[in-house]
C-alpha cells in the first residue's frame, strides 16, 4: 500500500529523487522573487528630495 501524498524515490545514488505530491513540486521548482507593481499612479510626493512644500503637505496627512 502506498500513500499518494508521500514522495517516491531515493536520494543520491539510491534513486532519482523524490516525486509526487509536494516533494515533487519542490524538487522541480526554481523559486524567484517577483515584484508586482500597483496600477495606481505613483505619487512623486512620496520620494525624496523632500522640499519644504512636500514636507508641509505630508505633515497634513500625519
Amino acid at each position: 500500500m502506498t500513500g499518494p501524498f508521500l514522495p517516491f524515490g531515493g536520494v543520491g545514488e539510491s534513486g532519482m529523487g523524490a516525486y509526487h505530491g509536494r516533494a515533487g513540486v519542490d524538487t522541480f521548482q526554481h523559486l524567484k522573487p517577483v515584484l508586482k507593481r500597483s496600477t495606481r499612479v505613483d505619487a512623486p510626493l512620496a520620494y525624496p528630495p523632500y522640499t519644504k512644500r512636500k514636507f508641509a503637505i505630508l505633515k497634513k496627512f500625519i
